[in-house]
């Protein structure tokens, strides 16, 4: 009897299992979150620095303080009220003040930075050569400071889209609600049905949830909120709106 070559049956490849709803929220939104404002510091840093030599040269760190001015007066006129919390602008200035106090004063950031501007003279040049990194933070001095600036930019803005939380859950609400009853409309009137619409409004929930946030985030100059975040919260609820709208008729 001729021998017979048996192979091994091989399984096919299972693609991964996503992971359940829970775990999502849990584990891996806070990561994509946290993220996503880490990336979102670091573009706005770099945009700050590439101004700071070609755009705004002569203005230095002036520039970033400047916009920190004005960013904190956007905040303290325009969110005196919450549905989060009962003196958004008190608990807000506090958590930042603790911040700046933890980040930089505390960590002795801003104690280096001085203590190496003042030996920025001819006759302290030996001294200020083997001061361990003083040579660095006088030739970056106005760098340096700017990122100061930048991060407490960067915090009064996210404590802003903290508290217009509640309007993008409304709009979600809504364009979610529209969408429904455009498709019980389609359902009970044999209306014409594309997945192809469907598929392809799928794809832009999340651009539309995190790219007008980090827009915000990493804007070099001071902007009013509700110039970026408005229409952001009603391209949201369009998509959402088209999503849910497109959605089969039968499940």
């Amino acid at each position: 009897m001729a021998e017979e070559n048996i192979q091994p049956r091989q399984n096919p490849t299972t693609p991964p299992k996503k992971p359940g709803l829970f775990l999502s929220l849990i584990w891996h939104l806070p990561w994509k979150i946290i993220g996503i404002l880490l990336a979102s510091l670091l573009v706005s840093l770099l945009i700050e620095f590439v101004g700071m030599t070609f755009v705004w040269a002569h203005e230095g760190a002036e520039h970033s303080r400047q916009v920190m001015l004005t960013e904190s007066g956007y905040l303290s006129q325009g969110f005196t009220r919450s549905l989060l919390m009962s003196a958004p602008v008190t608990v807000i200035t506090g958590w930042i003040s603790q911040a700046y106090q933890w980040l930089f004063v505390d960590s002795g950031f801003i104690s280096w930075l001085n203590a190496a501007r003042q030996t920025q003279s001819p006759v302290n040049a030996d001294q200020l050569l083997n001061q361990a990194g003083g040579w660095l933070a006088v030739t970056l001095w106005d760098y340096l400071q700017a990122a100061v600036y930048v991060t407490v930019i960067f915090t009064i803005r996210v404590a802003i889209l903290v508290l217009s939380i509640p309007l993008f859950i409304m709009v979600s609400i809504t364009g979610i609600v529209d969408g429904l009853v455009r498709r019980d409309l389609r359902r009970y009137g044999a209306g014409y049905e594309s997945s192809f619409v469907y598929h392809h409004a799928k794809l832009y929930v999340k651009p539309a949830m995190y790219g007008p946030c980090m827009l915000y985030l990493a804007w070099p100059t001071a902007v009013w909120p509700n110039l970026l975040l408005l229409p952001a919260a009603v391209m949201l609820g369009v998509v959402l709106s088209v999503v849910t709208g497109a959605f089969k008729k039968y499940l």
